[in-house]
């Protein structure tokens, strides 16, 4: 597991100077996909929501080897989406477009292992 946590941490250093562009793509992909999800983010300063997109994956990242520390991030992020009024079925969707979005701020050097 330690040269996974490196591995990712790595790919993730090289995406940080990408992160506009990196949050951008997604929520572009995620609302021409889908689009019932704008609704979600009607009241939203998108400046604000890309920052806190960047932030929490570089939390996870940052975290990776913690996993108490994740368990109660997430559950305390999957609170807070579900009063947003997210539902379960839509996290496949927003995976999706989050790895679409790694996968372009990645560009070339983008592999399955990264």
């Amino acid at each position: 597991m330690a040269t996974d946590v490196q591995t990712l941490r790595a790919s993730f250093r090289r995406l940080i100077p990408k992160a506009d562009f990196l949050a951008e793509r997604f929520y572009s992909a995620l609302f021409s996909r889908h689009p019932e999800t704008i609704i979600l983010f009607q009241d939203v300063c998108f400046d604000d929501q890309k920052r806190k997109l960047d932030r929490a994956l570089a939390l996870l990242v940052s975290n990776m080897e913690r996993p108490d520390f994740l368990r109660a991030y997430l559950q305390g992020l999957g609170a807070l989406h579900v009063a947003y009024g997210v539902a379960a079925e839509s996290y496949p969707a927003f995976s999706d477009c989050l790895l679409e979005a790694l996968a372009a701020a990645a560009g070339p050097s983008w592999t399955r292992d990264e």
